[in-house]
């Protein structure tokens, strides 16, 4: 029962949960004239990720339906995953991850006083 609401919860939260979502947005915001280009490289980067991912998977289960040593295989797409998300969590902490809040305070703040 909880199984199930943690499923469907997991599917009524938005699609934004891309990676490095937010380093592309502040990459567009930073340099204005290369919107496309800068698009079209995170998501180039984005379908290499998962056609890894994707490949990987099918060659864990190939070994492991073979009875052959499948955790070694497992192993290396394990890491990259883990290296790829922690990339995407410090380059959240780097950038700030929502941006406006701490500028929309800033100018607040000046517009004021």
């Amino acid at each position: 029962m909880i199984g199930t609401a943690l499923f469907f919860d997991a599917f009524a939260t938005p699609a934004r949960a891309q990676f490095f979502q937010s380093a592309e947005t502040w990459m567009t915001g930073q340099f204005t004239g290369a919107d496309e280009a800068i698009t079209l490289s995170f998501n180039v980067l984005r379908g290499l990720f998962i056609l890894y991912l994707g490949i990987s998977l099918v060659r864990v289960v190939q070994a492991a339906r073979q009875d052959e040593d499948w955790q070694n295989l497992a192993r290396t797409p394990m890491i990259i995953l883990i290296a790829v998300t922690m990339g995407d969590i410090l380059a959240n902490l780097i950038i700030g991850g929502g941006g406006g809040g701490a500028a929309g305070g800033a100018s607040g703040g000046a517009g004021g006083g």
